[in-house]
């Protein structure tokens, strides 16, 4: 009897398959995954949401108060842009400012093709100067990362010291043409390498690099308005019922399959009292625990100043009643009774930083100990 043998997962991986043959087994040194390797943009998840729409302009928004696109398209924003400018343009000028009007019409009419732009056009006041201004800051920046990138590949093929090692070192989906037209009018004219050394020399010289990441501090704020209407919804649901933490990221940023938004990848093989305890923030104490806790504190401050007041009263009777028994005191003795003063009174200084009952019964027995020394 023949004995079957499991060839592969029966589509089972929830659309994730393997992209690796499963007859093959791989040796000790072999993982059994591919090693995944960052390339450029390839918008499929960008098309696929244009061909669901029917073809049509994406909707987009724009943040009211800086003009970044915000919403659920707008991380695919900037990537149309940077595979516009690749298509339609070469990085040998100078910045974008310098791109020719025929290329940036280029791009222009691709964005108006795939979003929703034509709609702000109608926007009241300068709302679409504002936006358009946005566009072509983004478009800025792109363009200025690509050269950046190619020109790291140039110097990492050899830059100018080996001219024929770079020009032949042509980057993967950029034309060799371009490639090589790029090298000549921009990567050895002197005034662009002279500018790059100054600028390389300041990079070095910044102490705190931003940390921020491809996402703009508009999306972080949309994020986190969503986040907390998630979190409002669910309360009003559950009423006194905890909410979970997981639950308000799921409810306000969505999910992705082995994916949590705003946390993380999931764990494998683990129980959801241990993948909850793992991605489960510090608690943080209710309303009722907070007023409960000023509360406390404001009684400790009303104390501790009551127990000031106390230590005031008793430093004015006890000096008070010393003066008047200083003048009987002979001379001789002035001098040992006015170091016996400095020291009570920084007896009274040190219960009055104790601010403890003991302390003062401390400072009190101390006093009462040299009157009856002086007497």
């Amino acid at each position: 009897m023949a004995t079957q043998i499991a060839r592969g997962h029966g589509g089972d991986g929830g659309g994730r398959d393997p992209t690796h043959n499963p007859k093959h087994v791989p040796s000790s040194c072999q993982s059994s995954v591919p090693k995944k390797t960052r390339t450029g943009a390839k918008n499929y998840e960008l098309l696929k949401a244009f061909e669901d729409y029917g073809y049509m302009p994406l909707p987009i928004n724009f943040d009211p108060l800086t003009r970044d696109p915000i919403g659920a398209h707008s991380k695919w924003f900037p990537r149309w842009i940077t595979t516009l400018l690749e298509d339609h343009t070469v990085f040998e000028y100078e910045s974008w400012q310098n791109v020719p009007e025929p290329h940036k019409l280029q791009i222009y009419t691709g964005l108006f093709d795939m979003f929703d732009i034509a709609s702000w056009q109608k926007a009241p006041g300068t709302h679409w100067l504002r936006v358009q201004a946005s566009i072509d800051t983004i478009c800025s920046n792109r363009y200025r990362d690509k050269k950046y990138k190619l020109k790291l590949h140039y110097e990492n093929a050899g830059g100018s010291k080996e001219g024929s090692k770079a020009y032949g070192s042509c980057p993967k989906g950029c034309d060799e043409t371009k490639w090589r037209s790029l090298i000549d009018n921009l990567f050895k004219d002197e005034k662009y390498v002279k500018r790059s050394s100054v600028n390389k020399a300041n990079r070095a010289k910044q102490l705190f690099p931003s940390l921020q990441g491809s996402k703009s501090i508009s999306s972080q704020r949309y994020d986190q308005e969503k986040i907390d209407q998630a979190r409002t919804d669910l309360q009003c649901e559950r009423g006194t019922e905890e909410v979970d933490e997981l639950d308000i990221l799921g409810r306000g940023l969505g999910e992705r399959s082995g994916y949590i938004l705003g946390v993380g990848r999931k764990l494998k093989h683990a129980s959801p009292i241990l993948a909850t305890s793992s991605y489960m923030p510090e608690p943080q104490p209710s309303k009722k625990k907070y007023e409960e806790l000023e509360e406390r504190s404001r009684r400790q401050e009303e104390e501790m100043e009551r127990m000031r007041q106390e230590m005031a009263e008793m430093r004015t009777l006890f000096l008070r009643g010393h003066s008047g028994g200083e003048s009987s005191t002979p001379n001789g003795s002035n001098t040992n009774l006015s170091s016996q003063n400095e020291n009570r009174e920084d007896l009274f200084d040190f219960a009055e930083t104790g601010k403890s009952g003991q302390v003062k019964q401390a400072a009190s027995a101390g006093i009462t100990a040299k009157n009856s020394n002086l007497l």
